[in-house]
Protein backbone atom coordinates (compact mmCIF):
# COMPACT_ATOMS: atom_id res chain seq x y z
CA UNK A 1 0.00 0.00 0.00
CA UNK A 2 0.89 3.96 -0.43
CA UNK A 3 2.90 5.48 2.32
CA UNK A 4 0.23 7.99 3.95
CA UNK A 5 1.57 11.59 3.09
CA UNK A 6 2.91 13.97 6.02
CA UNK A 7 1.10 16.75 6.61
CA UNK A 8 3.84 19.01 4.85
CA UNK A 9 3.65 16.99 1.55
CA UNK A 10 -0.17 17.31 1.25
CA UNK A 11 0.65 20.99 1.81
CA UNK A 12 3.07 21.40 -0.60
CA UNK A 13 0.87 19.27 -3.02
CA UNK A 14 -2.02 22.27 -2.63
CA UNK A 15 0.25 24.86 -3.19
CA UNK A 16 1.49 22.80 -6.29
CA UNK A 17 -2.56 21.97 -7.58
CA UNK A 18 -3.05 25.83 -7.29
CA UNK A 19 -5.65 25.42 -4.26
CA UNK A 20 -3.36 27.16 -1.69
CA UNK A 21 -0.59 29.74 -1.47
CA UNK A 22 2.85 29.23 -0.12
CA UNK A 23 1.58 32.09 2.90
CA UNK A 24 -1.42 29.54 3.73
CA UNK A 25 -0.03 26.60 3.66
CA UNK A 26 2.81 27.93 6.17
CA UNK A 27 0.00 29.39 8.40
CA UNK A 28 -1.95 26.28 8.20
CA UNK A 29 1.43 24.11 9.15
CA UNK A 30 2.39 26.01 12.22
CA UNK A 31 -1.05 26.28 13.51
CA UNK A 32 -1.69 24.34 16.57
CA UNK A 33 -3.71 21.39 16.56
CA UNK A 34 -5.51 22.29 19.62
CA UNK A 35 -6.06 24.99 21.67
CA UNK A 36 -6.84 25.06 25.16
CA UNK A 37 -7.81 28.48 27.02
CA UNK A 38 -6.80 29.14 30.03
CA UNK A 39 -10.46 29.68 31.11
CA UNK A 40 -11.01 25.82 30.05
CA UNK A 41 -8.00 24.70 32.08
CA UNK A 42 -9.48 26.77 34.94
CA UNK A 43 -12.72 25.06 34.72
CA UNK A 44 -11.78 21.56 34.44
CA UNK A 45 -9.82 22.30 37.91
CA UNK A 46 -12.69 23.90 39.00
CA UNK A 47 -14.86 20.78 38.14
CA UNK A 48 -11.76 18.69 39.82
CA UNK A 49 -12.22 19.97 42.97
CA UNK A 50 -15.41 20.55 43.37
CA UNK A 51 -15.76 16.36 42.64
CA UNK A 52 -13.76 16.14 45.04
CA UNK A 53 -15.31 18.13 47.59
CA UNK A 54 -18.41 16.50 46.61
CA UNK A 55 -16.87 13.09 47.30
CA UNK A 56 -15.48 13.83 50.83
CA UNK A 57 -19.27 15.54 51.70
CA UNK A 58 -21.00 12.31 50.53
CA UNK A 59 -18.58 9.92 52.03
CA UNK A 60 -19.52 11.41 55.63
CA UNK A 61 -23.20 11.76 54.67
CA UNK A 62 -23.59 8.18 53.63
CA UNK A 63 -21.14 6.39 56.28
CA UNK A 64 -24.74 4.48 57.92
CA UNK A 65 -26.59 4.70 54.95
CA UNK A 66 -26.81 1.26 53.65
CA UNK A 67 -24.90 0.11 50.09
CA UNK A 68 -28.07 0.34 48.04
CA UNK A 69 -28.79 3.70 49.17
CA UNK A 70 -25.46 4.93 48.38
CA UNK A 71 -25.64 3.46 44.63
CA UNK A 72 -28.96 5.04 44.12
CA UNK A 73 -27.43 8.46 44.92
CA UNK A 74 -24.69 7.62 42.35
CA UNK A 75 -27.31 6.88 39.54
CA UNK A 76 -28.65 10.72 40.58
CA UNK A 77 -25.45 11.99 40.20
CA UNK A 78 -24.85 10.34 36.37
CA UNK A 79 -28.23 11.62 35.85
CA UNK A 80 -27.17 14.96 36.44
CA UNK A 81 -24.42 14.78 35.03
CA UNK A 82 -25.29 12.78 31.60
CA UNK A 83 -27.70 15.96 31.90
CA UNK A 84 -25.22 18.41 31.83
CA UNK A 85 -23.16 16.55 28.99
CA UNK A 86 -25.80 16.57 26.86
CA UNK A 87 -26.57 19.91 27.24
CA UNK A 88 -23.11 21.07 26.50
CA UNK A 89 -22.93 18.43 23.26
CA UNK A 90 -24.45 21.21 21.24
CA UNK A 91 -22.61 24.28 22.02
CA UNK A 92 -19.03 25.49 20.94
CA UNK A 93 -16.16 23.29 21.33
CA UNK A 94 -14.58 24.36 24.67
CA UNK A 95 -17.94 23.46 26.16
CA UNK A 96 -18.11 20.30 24.04
CA UNK A 97 -14.85 19.02 26.05
CA UNK A 98 -16.34 20.15 29.35
CA UNK A 99 -19.26 17.89 28.24
CA UNK A 100 -17.04 15.06 27.92
CA UNK A 101 -15.42 15.00 31.26
CA UNK A 102 -18.83 15.07 32.63
CA UNK A 103 -19.89 12.29 30.33
CA UNK A 104 -16.77 10.33 31.51
CA UNK A 105 -17.58 11.12 35.04
CA UNK A 106 -21.08 10.24 34.57
CA UNK A 107 -20.16 6.66 33.01
CA UNK A 108 -17.67 6.29 35.90
CA UNK A 109 -21.12 6.86 38.11
CA UNK A 110 -23.30 4.55 36.33
CA UNK A 111 -20.26 2.15 36.70
CA UNK A 112 -19.31 2.44 40.59
CA UNK A 113 -23.30 2.50 41.13
CA UNK A 114 -24.14 -1.00 39.40
CA UNK A 115 -20.85 -2.40 40.98
CA UNK A 116 -22.28 -1.90 44.16
CA UNK A 117 -25.21 -3.21 43.59
CA UNK A 118 -23.91 -6.31 41.99
CA UNK A 119 -21.79 -6.94 45.13
CA UNK A 120 -24.57 -7.21 47.20
CA UNK A 121 -25.69 -10.11 45.09
CA UNK A 122 -21.98 -11.67 46.33
CA UNK A 123 -21.34 -12.21 42.45
CA UNK A 124 -17.49 -12.36 41.98
CA UNK A 125 -15.85 -8.79 41.68
CA UNK A 126 -13.95 -10.08 38.66
CA UNK A 127 -17.35 -10.98 37.26
CA UNK A 128 -18.87 -7.40 37.68
CA UNK A 129 -15.85 -5.70 36.63
CA UNK A 130 -15.66 -7.40 33.62
CA UNK A 131 -19.43 -6.69 32.66
CA UNK A 132 -19.23 -3.23 33.34
CA UNK A 133 -16.32 -2.60 31.51
CA UNK A 134 -17.30 -4.53 28.35
CA UNK A 135 -20.64 -1.88 28.57
CA UNK A 136 -18.37 1.14 29.16
CA UNK A 137 -16.47 -0.31 25.81
CA UNK A 138 -19.16 -0.28 24.37
CA UNK A 139 -20.68 2.97 24.67
CA UNK A 140 -17.49 4.10 23.96
CA UNK A 141 -16.80 2.78 20.69
CA UNK A 142 -20.23 4.31 19.64
CA UNK A 143 -19.34 7.99 21.01
CA UNK A 144 -15.77 7.15 19.56
CA UNK A 145 -16.42 8.76 16.37
CA UNK A 146 -19.14 11.65 17.45
CA UNK A 147 -17.14 12.69 20.32
CA UNK A 148 -13.65 14.57 20.83
CA UNK A 149 -11.98 12.49 23.31
CA UNK A 150 -14.31 10.66 25.98
CA UNK A 151 -14.92 7.57 23.27
CA UNK A 152 -11.42 6.91 22.57
CA UNK A 153 -10.70 7.61 26.89
CA UNK A 154 -13.61 4.89 27.38
CA UNK A 155 -12.83 2.25 25.18
CA UNK A 156 -8.95 2.71 25.51
CA UNK A 157 -9.43 2.12 29.53
CA UNK A 158 -11.98 -0.57 29.45
CA UNK A 159 -10.42 -3.07 27.00
CA UNK A 160 -7.18 -3.70 29.35
CA UNK A 161 -9.71 -4.53 32.56
CA UNK A 162 -11.84 -6.27 30.80
CA UNK A 163 -8.68 -8.64 30.35
CA UNK A 164 -7.42 -8.62 33.80
CA UNK A 165 -10.89 -9.26 34.92
CA UNK A 166 -11.44 -11.96 32.67
CA UNK A 167 -8.57 -13.90 32.66
CA UNK A 168 -8.63 -13.88 36.64
CA UNK A 169 -12.15 -15.41 36.38
CA UNK A 170 -10.30 -18.39 34.29
CA UNK A 171 -7.50 -19.65 37.82
CA UNK A 172 -5.56 -20.89 35.24
CA UNK A 173 -1.30 -21.12 36.29
CA UNK A 174 1.59 -20.97 34.87
CA UNK A 175 2.22 -21.19 30.61
CA UNK A 176 -1.44 -21.97 30.31
CA UNK A 177 -2.06 -18.53 31.82
CA UNK A 178 0.77 -16.48 29.80
CA UNK A 179 -0.70 -18.03 26.85
CA UNK A 180 -4.13 -17.27 27.74
CA UNK A 181 -3.42 -13.73 28.81
CA UNK A 182 -0.83 -13.14 25.78
CA UNK A 183 -3.62 -13.72 22.98
CA UNK A 184 -6.00 -11.76 24.77
CA UNK A 185 -3.45 -8.70 24.60
CA UNK A 186 -2.92 -9.76 21.38
CA UNK A 187 -7.06 -9.42 20.54
CA UNK A 188 -7.52 -6.46 22.57
CA UNK A 189 -4.57 -4.65 21.06
CA UNK A 190 -5.25 -5.74 17.91
CA UNK A 191 -9.10 -4.43 18.63
CA UNK A 192 -8.26 -0.96 19.41
CA UNK A 193 -5.44 -0.49 17.07
CA UNK A 194 -8.48 -1.00 14.09
CA UNK A 195 -10.47 1.29 16.75
CA UNK A 196 -7.66 4.30 16.19
CA UNK A 197 -7.12 3.93 12.21
CA UNK A 198 -10.49 4.94 12.11
CA UNK A 199 -11.50 8.92 11.99
CA UNK A 200 -12.51 9.19 15.40
CA UNK A 201 -11.83 12.01 18.21
CA UNK A 202 -8.41 11.45 20.06
CA UNK A 203 -7.59 8.65 17.86
CA UNK A 204 -4.25 8.46 19.19
CA UNK A 205 -4.79 7.02 22.37
CA UNK A 206 -6.30 3.74 20.97
CA UNK A 207 -3.54 3.52 18.62
CA UNK A 208 -0.50 4.17 20.95
CA UNK A 209 -2.59 1.79 24.14
CA UNK A 210 -3.60 -0.98 21.00
CA UNK A 211 0.24 -1.42 20.33
CA UNK A 212 1.09 -1.39 23.35
CA UNK A 213 -1.30 -4.25 24.48
CA UNK A 214 0.06 -5.80 21.41
CA UNK A 215 3.77 -5.85 22.49
CA UNK A 216 3.35 -6.66 25.49
CA UNK A 217 0.84 -10.07 25.09
CA UNK A 218 3.95 -10.82 22.52
CA UNK A 219 6.15 -10.50 25.10
CA UNK A 220 4.30 -12.67 27.36
CA UNK A 221 3.96 -15.14 24.35
CA UNK A 222 7.57 -15.91 24.46
CA UNK A 223 7.74 -16.25 27.34
CA UNK A 224 5.61 -19.72 26.71
CA UNK A 225 7.44 -21.35 24.23
CA UNK A 226 11.24 -22.16 23.94
CA UNK A 227 13.07 -18.78 24.18
CA UNK A 228 15.47 -19.78 21.44
CA UNK A 229 12.15 -19.41 19.50
CA UNK A 230 9.74 -17.24 21.26
CA UNK A 231 11.80 -14.44 21.06
CA UNK A 232 10.66 -14.44 17.57
CA UNK A 233 7.24 -13.28 18.47
CA UNK A 234 8.05 -10.00 19.10
CA UNK A 235 10.48 -9.89 16.70
CA UNK A 236 7.94 -10.11 14.02
CA UNK A 237 5.26 -8.57 15.74
CA UNK A 238 7.65 -5.87 16.39
CA UNK A 239 8.34 -5.64 12.68
CA UNK A 240 4.81 -5.90 11.80
CA UNK A 241 3.98 -2.63 14.12
CA UNK A 242 6.95 -0.65 12.76
CA UNK A 243 6.16 -1.08 9.04
CA UNK A 244 2.62 0.04 9.85
CA UNK A 245 3.83 2.94 11.59
CA UNK A 246 6.57 3.81 8.64
CA UNK A 247 3.30 3.91 6.44
CA UNK A 248 1.05 5.33 8.24
CA UNK A 249 3.63 8.12 9.33
CA UNK A 250 1.98 6.80 12.86
CA UNK A 251 5.06 7.53 15.81
CA UNK A 252 3.30 5.66 18.34
CA UNK A 253 3.26 2.46 16.24
CA UNK A 254 7.21 3.05 15.78
CA UNK A 255 8.27 3.10 19.16
CA UNK A 256 6.05 0.32 20.19
CA UNK A 257 7.58 -1.85 17.13
CA UNK A 258 10.58 -0.51 18.07
CA UNK A 259 10.01 -1.57 21.56
CA UNK A 260 8.97 -5.31 20.46
CA UNK A 261 12.10 -5.79 17.95
CA UNK A 262 14.73 -4.45 20.99
CA UNK A 263 13.05 -7.04 22.99
CA UNK A 264 13.10 -10.05 21.21
CA UNK A 265 16.22 -9.77 20.15
CA UNK A 266 17.70 -9.35 23.09
CA UNK A 267 15.58 -12.43 24.82
CA UNK A 268 17.13 -14.56 21.59
CA UNK A 269 20.90 -13.55 22.33
CA UNK A 270 20.96 -14.07 25.68
CA UNK A 271 19.37 -17.45 25.23
CA UNK A 272 21.26 -18.68 22.40
CA UNK A 273 24.88 -16.66 23.21
CA UNK A 274 26.90 -17.35 26.50
CA UNK A 275 28.21 -14.45 28.34
CA UNK A 276 27.82 -10.37 28.37
CA UNK A 277 30.69 -9.58 25.67
CA UNK A 278 29.28 -12.29 23.15
CA UNK A 279 25.50 -11.65 23.79
CA UNK A 280 26.77 -7.39 23.57
CA UNK A 281 28.94 -7.63 19.77
CA UNK A 282 25.84 -9.82 18.85
CA UNK A 283 23.09 -7.02 19.52
CA UNK A 284 25.18 -4.38 17.98
CA UNK A 285 25.80 -6.61 14.95
CA UNK A 286 21.77 -6.77 14.77
CA UNK A 287 22.03 -3.26 14.78
CA UNK A 288 25.11 -2.93 11.98
CA UNK A 289 22.83 -5.40 9.48
CA UNK A 290 19.56 -3.36 10.12
CA UNK A 291 21.65 -0.05 9.11
CA UNK A 292 22.88 -2.07 5.59
CA UNK A 293 19.27 -2.63 4.85
CA UNK A 294 17.59 0.43 5.45
CA UNK A 295 20.95 1.79 3.57
CA UNK A 296 20.41 -0.26 1.02
CA UNK A 297 16.28 0.03 0.38
CA UNK A 298 17.28 4.01 0.56
CA UNK A 299 19.66 3.46 -2.34
CA UNK A 300 16.95 1.17 -4.11
CA UNK A 301 14.34 3.84 -3.51
CA UNK A 302 16.61 7.17 -4.68
CA UNK A 303 16.84 4.87 -7.63
CA UNK A 304 13.07 4.48 -8.49
CA UNK A 305 12.19 7.93 -7.89
CA UNK A 306 10.94 9.39 -11.31
CA UNK A 307 13.55 11.02 -13.99
CA UNK A 308 16.36 9.27 -11.71
CA UNK A 309 18.21 6.90 -14.19
CA UNK A 310 17.66 3.12 -14.12
CA UNK A 311 20.25 0.15 -14.11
Amino acid sequence: MEQRKSQDEVLKQFVSDGHLTSEQADEIAKAPILVVTARELVSYLAAILITIGVGFMVAGLVVNVPQAGIAVLLYVVAAALAFFSRKFSSDTSEKQRVGEVLEIASVLAVAVASGILLDMTSMRSEWYACILSIGAGIWGTLRASHSQFSGAVMTSVSVPIVIMSSSSLMDLNGDDNRLVVGLMLLVGGAGLLYIGMRKIGFALLPRASGSLLIVIGSITLANVFSMGFGGLIPIGIGAALFALGSRERSPENLLTGALGIIVGVIMTIAYWIPGNLLQGLAIIGCGVVMLLVLRKQLARASQLEPGAPTA
